[in-house]
């Protein structure tokens, strides 16, 4: 029988170096998303194994298996998904081609799963939020981490019987060579010996930068509870984490959004104020917050890229490329057909002439676009489609503020967010949301070509411009959190500082402003670092990393410009040494190596051949072929249900 350890409550050190010498041992440092996959996968290749020899995996988390920290079950239910039920896993599916499979639910599937009673709910919460999920719902993130809860549960009961899974609720403080394997020490003195280990570390907290007084991090472990009522707040970053932000210092402090009929736009709101929350003055580098999620009504429609994927061959054997040329012109077009198709069929007086002219020739070219077809469309589109404003133009959702003083700003942003709520509203019928919908997704597409430095250095500006402005199309937040900063705007709760935000200190005072503006700034009290930047090695606070590099296990790879990344080996996400050479045994993946894998911050997707789980696939192979532990061939298709936690 399985036996499952879990070691939260252990207070002295415990030492599994000399007791466990003759047992094959695995690592998984992190456990949450990727941990969690990583045991999927890691029992997917080892059930049914003939091998006999007792072996041991050890998870290291001081936060809940499963969830970890990000996703962690107790944070405020309020806070929200900007990812969609349907399109969130950590389970095997035929996209990926795995001979050794490990299926299971996607988080919708579960949730519908736990509201008819057939997967044991832990709480009463758990049931009646999963009955209101819908494939296409923006679920509470703890009700996710209890997903992933259960995966893990799930994932731990496929081990074979000769397995002994230790669950360790601290830190991993340090992993050194030992005269066989690897010792990784804990938080709590615990020094455990490992065959091999895999990094699956996620978000890392930075150090500190002057001129804060909250850190970045995610907004649920930053110390919101001490900006006061009334107290003017200075916040730098308008991403993923800021409406985390806003929710847990309003609707959490008491204050109420309800529907506001008097501004005209379905789906409006006004906020009520509790009279507990901050004033907030928010900025970033492009003054501008991610865009809304359309309201599809429905899963987001599979985005379709037949020029782009018949290149990719061809691509891949001439690496690096030069991305504008090569690249960019086969993702507009596919964003543009998406676009233009749309309006087309939903407003064919947006044209002066026949639309056919236009959509006959995105179909000739199909399969085959390069950069002089895009000149071809571009110019047709001009002659067809008179109003700019109804042109595919993914360049204009960036394009610079253009306000000169704090008021205009303020005044030019709102009303961008404003018409992107409206647009977002329109779901299915906004050719606006539908190109760029196709031009966001492009970015799992482009992996293949982009990563490990498939990009020439003198193309990487364009690779990062189209980055910006996919992320911006790609990674906001559900339409009603939109519908929310627009009310707090409105009721004076937020106002927007523009691009560029800078913090000016002067005569004892501190101000905050826009670089674009000569004005002296408004009086701020506090800073809070909103920006959620991927995790930098060499400026994490975090001994684990520091102590590979120090030994030289690990290297900051040297193709790194402005963002530093710990480099991998391509094929199975090996740690590479001081020496340049893979570390036998040490795998990493995530969002470290950001600038070597491209797009690592995504769970993964169902049905998408999954990057984010093949990585996985093939760290989990060469690991077990380090440790020689035989992999099973064959699919599991006999799983049952399972329905405790560990």
């Amino acid at each position: 029988m399985l036996r499952i350890i879990e070691h939260k409550d252990l207070h002295v050190p415990l030492n599994l170096w000399d007791t466990r010498r003759m047992t094959t041992s695995l690592a998984i440092i992190g456990g949450g998303v990727r941990g969690t996959a990583a045991l999927g996968r890691l029992a997917s290749r080892v059930r049914g194994s003939q091998e006999n020899s007792p072996r041991e995996i050890h998870v290291i988390d001081p936060f809940p298996p499963g969830s970890g920290r990000i996703w962690r079950h107790d944070q405020p239910r309020a806070l929200v998904m900007n990812t969609v039920a349907a399109q969130s896993t950590v389970f095997d599916d035929p996209s990926l081609g795995f001979s050794a499979a490990q299926p299971g639910p996607t988080f919708a599937e579960w949730c519908a799963e736990v509201a008819a009673g057939r997967i044991e709910a832990d709480e009463p919460w758990t049931r009646s939020t999963a009955r209101d999920i819908r494939p296409w719902s923006s679920p509470p993130r703890a009700l996710y981490g209890r997903y992933l809860s259960w995966a893990f549960a799930r994932f731990a009961s496929m081990l074979p019987e000769t397995t002994t899974l230790h669950v360790h609720r601290e830190c991993a403080l340090a992993v050194e060579h030992a005269s066989s394997g690897y010792e990784i020490t804990l938080a709590n003195g615990a020094r455990i010996r490992a065959d091999g280990a895999l990094l699956a570390l996620g978000w890392l907290p930075r150090v500190p930068s002057s001129g804060q007084d909250i850190s970045p991090d995610s907004p649920i472990d930053q110390n919101l509870a001490s900006l006061g009522a009334g107290e003017r707040v200075a916040v730098r970053g308008i991403g993923m984490g800021f409406t985390d932000l806003l929710s847990l210092v309003t609707e959490e402090r008491g204050g109420e959004f309800e529907a506001d009929p008097e501004a005209g736009r379905p789906g409006a709101l006004r906020y009520r104020r509790s009279g507990a929350e901050p004033v907030i003055f928010a900025g970033s580098r492009s003054g501008l917050p991610f865009l809304a999620k359309p309201a599809f009504g429905a899963v987001p429609p599979r985005a379709e890229f037949p020029a782009l994927q018949s290149a990719l061959p061809e691509l891949r054997s001439r690496r690096p490329l030069d991305f504008a040329h090569d690249v960019l012109p086969l993702i507009e077009h596919a964003a543009a057909a998406s676009h233009y198709a749309a309006l087309a069929a939903r407003h064919p007086a947006a044209f002066s002439g026949d639309p056919r002219e236009l959509l006959v020739h995105f179909e000739s070219t199909a399969v085959h676009a390069h950069r002089h077809e895009r000149d071809h469309w571009r110019r047709a589109a001009q002659t067809l489609v008179p109003d700019p404003a109804l042109r595919f133009d993914p360049e204009r959702i960036g394009a610079p503020l253009r306000g000169r003083t704090a008021a205009t700003l303020d005044r030019e942003t709102a009303a961008r967010i404003a018409q992107d709520a409206h647009q977002a509203s329109l779901g299915f019928g906004s050719p606006q949301k539908l190109g760029l919908h196709v031009y966001q997704a492009a970015r799992a597409a482009i992996i293949p070509v982009t990563e490990f430095g498939g990009i020439s250095s003198d193309s990487q500006a364009s690779l990062d411009r189209y980055l910006s402005l996919a992320n911006l199309a790609g990674s906001g937040p559900p339409l009603f959190r939109i519908e929310q900063l627009l009310a707090l705007h409105r009721a004076g709760i937020v106002t927007f500082l523009g691009p560029r935000l800078e913090i000016i200190e002067a005569g004892g005072r501190r101000h905050a402003r826009s670089a674009q503006v000569a004005e002296q700034g408004v009086p701020i009290d506090r800073v809070v670092e909103a920006r959620l930047d991927l995790p930098d090695p060499l400026r994490v606070e975090d001994p684990l990393l520091r102590s590979l590099t120090d030994l030289g296990l690990a290297r900051v790879w040297p193709g790194s410009r402005d963002r530093p990344t710990l480099e991998i080996a391509p094929a199975d996400s090996a740690l590479i040494g001081r020496d340049g050479a893979p570390v036998p045994g040490l795998h990493s993946v995530g969002p470290l190596h950001e600038e070597l894998r491209r797009f690592t911050i995504i769970a993964p997707i169902p049905d998408a051949g999954s990057t984010v789980l093949r990585e996985i696939d093939s760290a989990v192979s060469a690991l077990l072929a380090h440790l020689s532990v035989p992999a099973n061939a064959s699919a599991a298709s006999d799983i049952p249900q399972f329905k405790e936690h560990v």
